[in-house]
């Protein structure tokens, strides 16, 4: 029974993710090979193939039909993600900072320059 309902589940997921669900479109490519082969005896399943999948896509009487078969285009788009979960709890310490004792000064120059010799942006200046 567990055998059964995991064949189950895989194959809804691949027929709805991927691109599996084409796979189901290959009646149509049966018939429309017969359909083809009415028209043109000769033809062989390389040249039906080649004709459909290798060449330009051709707007034709049968362009709808065409449209019908397995792996023409890309109809579906999906992004599949993982994301790993860690059941073990996870500590995070933080040591607090060390306070500093010693002493800052502030001094207040009196004469000091406006701008520094090294800044290129500096006014004229007069002799």
């Amino acid at each position: 029974m567990k055998r059964l309902a995991g064949i189950l589940f895989i194959s809804i997921y691949m027929l709805a993710f991927a691109e599996f669900h084409q796979l189901l479109r290959i009646p149509y490519l049966v018939k429309h090979f017969d359909y083809h082969r009415q028209i043109d005896p000769q033809i062989s399943v390389v040249k039906f193939l080649s004709i459909h999948y290798l060449g330009p896509i051709i707007v034709d009487d049968d362009f709808t039909q065409d449209q019908q078969l397995p792996f023409r285009d890309v109809d579906s788009h999906t992004l599949i993600g993982s994301v790993v979960v860690s059941l073990e709890p996870i500590v995070i310490s933080i040591d607090p900072p060390e306070l500093s004792s010693a002493e800052f000064f502030i001094y207040n120059e009196v004469n000091k320059p406006q701008f520094d010799a090294i800044d290129i942006f500096q006014p004229p200046r007069c002799a």
